[in-house]
């Protein structure tokens, strides 16, 4: 079902200092995959560290969003986990018929359509599933 990993995400309260950290201390070279979601109350960062895309994820405002809900609850780490599929309707369909509960289903979404498995039901990671395009491959480098 899925086709790759394309990252990791790291969940912190201060994206700059984080940034300082992987980038400018431990060689993370900068990708232009990053911005706002206004909608979801977070922003984002990706880089390279080690030949793999990790991602930076930080709440508008502390506690609000799902970012900032969750680092309320879990503090700053790991976040989830984001894989890509060829057909986001038949992947939702798979994890349905296998008793994986979905959360955020965002079929409509029409430049990122995803959800994320509940991670009661993935061993405690928050697996995030998204349909590939041409944007999110070229985002992936």
């Amino acid at each position: 079902m899925f086709k790759r990993l394309d990252h990791v995400s790291i969940g912190v309260f201060d994206i700059g200092a984080a940034q300082k950290l992987f980038c400018d201390q431990l060689g993370g070279k900068l990708l232009k995959d990053a911005g706002n979601s206004n909608d979801e109350a977070f922003s984002w960062i990706t880089f390279l560290l080690g030949g793999k895309k990790i991602e930076l994820v930080t709440p508008h405002q502390a506690g609000e969003g799902g970012v900032g809900r969750y680092l309320e609850k879990n503090g700053e780490g790991f976040h989830h986990l984001s894989f890509s599929v060829e057909d986001l309707e038949a992947a939702k369909a798979f994890c349905d018929s296998n008793q994986l509960r979905v959360l955020g289903y965002s079929p409509e979404a029409s430049s990122f359509r995803h959800f994320y498995l509940h991670p009661k039901d993935t061993f405690g990671a928050l697996i995030q599933v998204f349909e590939e395009t041409g944007n999110t491959l070229d985002l992936a480098e």
